[in-house]
Protein backbone atom coordinates (compact mmCIF):
# COMPACT_ATOMS: atom_id res chain seq x y z
CA UNK A 1 0.00 0.00 0.00
CA UNK A 2 1.02 3.05 -0.85
CA UNK A 3 0.89 6.07 1.35
CA UNK A 4 0.64 9.98 0.33
CA UNK A 5 2.79 12.37 1.03
CA UNK A 6 1.71 13.31 4.86
CA UNK A 7 0.57 10.12 5.58
CA UNK A 8 3.96 8.78 4.91
CA UNK A 9 5.97 11.23 6.98
CA UNK A 10 3.14 9.65 9.67
CA UNK A 11 3.86 6.32 8.87
CA UNK A 12 0.38 5.57 8.71
CA UNK A 13 -3.41 6.70 7.10
CA UNK A 14 -5.39 8.91 8.98
CA UNK A 15 -8.75 7.97 7.13
CA UNK A 16 -7.48 3.83 7.22
CA UNK A 17 -9.47 2.81 10.51
CA UNK A 18 -10.28 -0.41 11.81
CA UNK A 19 -12.55 -0.40 15.44
CA UNK A 20 -11.57 -2.52 18.09
CA UNK A 21 -13.87 -6.21 18.30
CA UNK A 22 -16.57 -4.73 20.86
CA UNK A 23 -17.72 -7.04 23.80
CA UNK A 24 -21.05 -7.31 21.73
CA UNK A 25 -19.48 -9.47 19.38
CA UNK A 26 -17.28 -11.45 21.76
CA UNK A 27 -20.47 -12.05 23.42
CA UNK A 28 -22.15 -13.09 19.98
CA UNK A 29 -22.04 -16.93 19.66
CA UNK A 30 -22.59 -16.87 15.63
CA UNK A 31 -19.57 -14.33 15.57
CA UNK A 32 -17.52 -16.73 17.86
CA UNK A 33 -18.81 -19.82 15.37
CA UNK A 34 -18.47 -17.67 12.14
CA UNK A 35 -14.71 -16.62 13.32
CA UNK A 36 -13.38 -20.04 14.37
CA UNK A 37 -14.22 -21.17 10.92
CA UNK A 38 -13.11 -18.50 8.83
CA UNK A 39 -9.77 -19.24 10.86
CA UNK A 40 -9.38 -22.74 10.06
CA UNK A 41 -10.45 -21.96 6.69
CA UNK A 42 -7.21 -19.97 6.45
CA UNK A 43 -5.03 -22.58 6.77
CA UNK A 44 -2.25 -21.04 9.17
CA UNK A 45 -0.88 -23.98 11.61
CA UNK A 46 -0.42 -23.33 15.23
CA UNK A 47 3.48 -23.03 15.47
CA UNK A 48 2.83 -20.07 12.67
CA UNK A 49 -0.05 -18.19 14.10
CA UNK A 50 1.63 -15.98 16.99
CA UNK A 51 4.19 -14.81 14.39
CA UNK A 52 1.69 -14.72 11.55
CA UNK A 53 -0.57 -11.92 13.55
CA UNK A 54 2.74 -10.02 14.77
CA UNK A 55 3.29 -9.43 11.25
CA UNK A 56 0.05 -8.47 10.15
CA UNK A 57 -0.16 -6.10 13.28
CA UNK A 58 3.01 -4.25 12.18
CA UNK A 59 2.54 -4.15 8.88
CA UNK A 60 -1.22 -2.54 8.98
CA UNK A 61 -0.75 1.27 7.75
CA UNK A 62 -3.78 2.48 9.66
CA UNK A 63 -5.42 2.80 13.34
CA UNK A 64 -7.31 0.96 15.34
CA UNK A 65 -10.26 3.02 17.09
CA UNK A 66 -12.37 2.85 19.96
CA UNK A 67 -14.90 4.90 20.32
CA UNK A 68 -12.98 7.38 18.10
CA UNK A 69 -9.91 6.98 19.72
CA UNK A 70 -7.14 5.45 18.72
CA UNK A 71 -5.86 2.29 20.30
CA UNK A 72 -2.74 -0.05 20.88
CA UNK A 73 -3.44 -3.78 21.21
CA UNK A 74 -1.65 -5.79 23.69
CA UNK A 75 0.12 -8.20 21.85
CA UNK A 76 1.41 -9.84 25.65
CA UNK A 77 -1.87 -11.97 25.08
CA UNK A 78 -0.51 -14.18 22.35
CA UNK A 79 3.05 -14.58 24.28
CA UNK A 80 1.53 -17.21 27.08
CA UNK A 81 3.23 -20.25 27.52
CA UNK A 82 1.08 -22.45 25.63
CA UNK A 83 -0.38 -20.30 22.72
CA UNK A 84 0.12 -22.92 20.28
CA UNK A 85 -1.90 -24.86 21.76
CA UNK A 86 -5.03 -22.11 21.85
CA UNK A 87 -4.62 -21.82 18.64
CA UNK A 88 -4.77 -25.32 17.48
CA UNK A 89 -7.96 -25.57 19.98
CA UNK A 90 -9.35 -22.17 18.69
CA UNK A 91 -8.13 -20.62 15.71
CA UNK A 92 -7.87 -24.43 13.71
CA UNK A 93 -11.05 -25.61 14.50
CA UNK A 94 -14.10 -25.33 13.63
CA UNK A 95 -17.20 -25.40 16.38
CA UNK A 96 -18.62 -28.50 16.03
CA UNK A 97 -22.73 -28.60 15.17
CA UNK A 98 -25.24 -28.47 18.06
CA UNK A 99 -22.59 -26.92 20.52
CA UNK A 100 -22.97 -23.06 21.37
CA UNK A 101 -19.37 -21.41 21.80
CA UNK A 102 -18.55 -18.63 24.09
CA UNK A 103 -15.54 -17.60 25.77
CA UNK A 104 -14.15 -17.56 29.19
CA UNK A 105 -12.67 -14.40 30.93
CA UNK A 106 -9.06 -15.68 30.61
CA UNK A 107 -8.98 -15.38 26.97
CA UNK A 108 -11.57 -12.79 25.73
CA UNK A 109 -8.75 -9.75 25.42
CA UNK A 110 -6.19 -12.80 23.53
CA UNK A 111 -9.50 -13.14 20.96
CA UNK A 112 -10.32 -9.32 20.92
CA UNK A 113 -6.55 -9.00 20.14
CA UNK A 114 -6.94 -11.80 17.58
CA UNK A 115 -9.96 -10.92 15.76
CA UNK A 116 -9.06 -6.97 15.70
CA UNK A 117 -5.61 -8.17 13.96
CA UNK A 118 -7.60 -10.40 11.17
CA UNK A 119 -9.67 -7.47 10.68
CA UNK A 120 -6.69 -5.55 9.60
CA UNK A 121 -5.99 -8.05 6.96
CA UNK A 122 -9.70 -9.25 6.16
CA UNK A 123 -12.03 -6.15 6.90
CA UNK A 124 -14.71 -7.30 4.85
CA UNK A 125 -14.51 -10.76 5.39
CA UNK A 126 -14.29 -9.87 9.31
CA UNK A 127 -17.50 -7.37 8.78
CA UNK A 128 -19.33 -10.70 7.79
CA UNK A 129 -19.28 -12.99 10.91
CA UNK A 130 -22.46 -13.39 12.99
CA UNK A 131 -24.48 -12.02 10.20
CA UNK A 132 -27.52 -14.08 9.69
CA UNK A 133 -30.10 -13.36 6.59
CA UNK A 134 -32.90 -11.53 8.21
CA UNK A 135 -35.66 -13.91 6.41
CA UNK A 136 -33.68 -17.32 7.55
CA UNK A 137 -36.09 -19.82 9.18
CA UNK A 138 -33.51 -22.09 10.12
CA UNK A 139 -33.03 -23.00 13.82
CA UNK A 140 -30.20 -21.75 15.25
CA UNK A 141 -26.78 -23.82 15.39
CA UNK A 142 -27.29 -24.83 18.90
CA UNK A 143 -30.97 -25.88 18.47
CA UNK A 144 -31.64 -29.12 16.98
CA UNK A 145 -34.13 -28.99 14.27
CA UNK A 146 -37.48 -31.50 15.31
Amino acid sequence: MFLCPKCNCQGYCEKLQVRLVSDRKLDNPEYLRDLREFTASLGISPDHWREWLIDAYRDFRGQIVENGAEVFLDTDELETPWIREWFRDFANKPVEGGVRPRLKRGVRNRVRVFATILSTKYPFEMSMLGLRPANDNRPPADQEAD
